[in-house]
């Protein structure tokens, strides 16, 4: 969370636009101010030029909502005598950072994989105790309030109760007990965290499909996966305990192998997620379709489907120029950055069957797609998003946009004038054949 004294706002522009609102207010309600009794005067929930005012702030902007700010400006506009505009916004910036620590949350994230058949115990879980990546904590289910506090503590948060632990295991259908448990400190108006929570997640979600499929087994086995389909808020400042739904469940139907962990331990995982998330550059708002198509086509039921999303997840990453014969362009780029010497010509050849099958589908009205050529769409298209996220945290301390330097390398690399950066953990991995299902 940003400290108080970096919690700002654009004073003019706020009394600009706040004078002729304020003006128009304080006649209404008179002397005696609002009574609580009536309609508010003023059409404050309308009103574009005070919101735009307000939302200069990249603290306001990143972290609050428009309803929970207008209760900040009336909360001012109450507490206060009649203020002029300049005065107005000068206890408008103090009261948004006074109030901060109110807004710092433990969100709590249920997070399912597939629990093969079998007898559980006589099997060691892969996760025997808390694993810190990043912000995120990964701990083991909490089947008691002593384990899940154990868990809130290490964050500085308030424990719950029993009685709150018990209600938000029923609500969620015991996932809230039962499922690896994902913790991260959450900052920002509550009803701006239950979406932004969420969809930081996702992105999490998304990256851990991909080194799944790179590094660990995600074939169809014998098991079950849980559905899980809320996270919960704890308040530090008030220790309340929220369960709020996603969109979609927030479940793996493949196991959290050993191979699996100690892939998103590595510290590119990380590094690769930070990027993804924050990131203004144009290159990563590729890397973030690139990742959404791969998620997209790892988790559809229909083959065609799968295979299509793909394809555009690799398009998503090396389709820049309109002029330039897209198939040789992904096929070229991509050989040349995820494969080492020996396997180019290989994969130039299956990059470009690919593109030809996802024509014939789009273009010819083919139905169908052979499960080896599905198969070699994922790991081209996994192997692509990690090794450009590699290339993009090696040259990322150069001069210009990052999406020019990184088409730059890729086209140097073909030329023989570009050292080659080799992501060994990918280059290392058995080749990819279409004859192979």
């Amino acid at each position: 969370m940003e400290e108080r004294k970096e919690i700002t706002i654009d004073r003019s522009a706020v009394a600009r636009a706040i004078r002729k609102p304020l003006e128009a207010y304080y006649k209404a309600v008179g002397p005696s101010g609002y009574d609580g009794r009536s309609e508010r005067p003023g059409n404050w929930e309308e009103d574009e030029e005070l919101f735009k005012s307000i939302f200069k702030s990249k603290y306001v902007s990143r972290h609050l909502d428009w309803l929970y700010v207008l209760q900040i400006v009336f909360a001012v506009i109450d507490h206060y005598p009649q203020l002029s505009a300049d005065e107005f916004a000068e206890k408008l910036e103090e009261t948004i950072a006074e109030t901060a620590g109110q807004r710092d949350y433990l969100a709590m994230v249920p997070l399912a994989f597939r629990t093969p058949l079998g007898f559980p115990y006589l099997r060691k879980p892969p996760l025997g105790r808390p694993v810190i990546i990043g912000e995120f904590t990964f701990s083991p289910a909490a089947s008691s309030t002593k384990a899940i506090n154990k868990i809130i503590a290490k964050h500085k948060f308030p424990p719950i109760n029993e009685s709150d632990f018990r209600h938000a295991t029923r609500t969620s259908h015991d996932a809230f007990s039962r499922e690896i448990l994902v913790t991260f400190n959450a900052h920002g108006a509550e009803d701006r965290l239950r979406f932004s929570v969420e969809s930081k997640f996702r992105v999490l979600c998304r990256l851990i499909e991909v080194f799944a499929n790179l590094f660990a087994n995600t074939a169809p086995s014998f098991g079950q996966t849980r559905t899980v389909n809320h996270f919960f808020l704890l308040s530090r400042a008030t220790g309340e305990l929220r369960r709020f739904p996603v969109i979609k469940p927030l479940s793996f139907d493949f196991e959290l192998s050993v191979s699996l962990l100690k892939s998103i331990k590595r510290p590119e995982f990380n590094e690769f997620f930070m990027d993804i998330l924050s990131s203004n550059e144009r290159m990563y708002s590729r890397m973030r379709n690139a990742i959404k198509f791969f998620s997209m086509a790892f988790n559809a039921e229909d083959e065609v489907t799968s295979f299509l999303f793909y394809v555009i997840s690799i398009e998503s990453i090396f389709s820049r120029d309109k002029n330039a014969p897209i198939k040789a362009t992904l096929a070229d780029l991509a050989a040349v950055l995820c494969f080492p010497h020996g396997q180019r010509r290989s994969a130039h050849d299956m990059i470009r069957r690919s593109y030809d099958l996802r024509s014939s589908i789009v273009h010819s009205g083919a139905t169908s797609v052979e499960k080896k050529d599905i198969n070699a769409a994922r790991l081209i298209a996994a192997r692509a998003i990690y090794s450009s996220l590699y290339l993009c945290r090696a040259i990322k301390a150069g001069k210009g946009k990052l999406e020019d330097r990184f088409f730059d390398h890729l086209r140097d690399r073909k030329l023989g004038v570009q050292k080659t950066i080799a992501p060994r953990a990918i280059w290392s991995l058995p080749e990819i054949r279409v004859d192979n299902e």
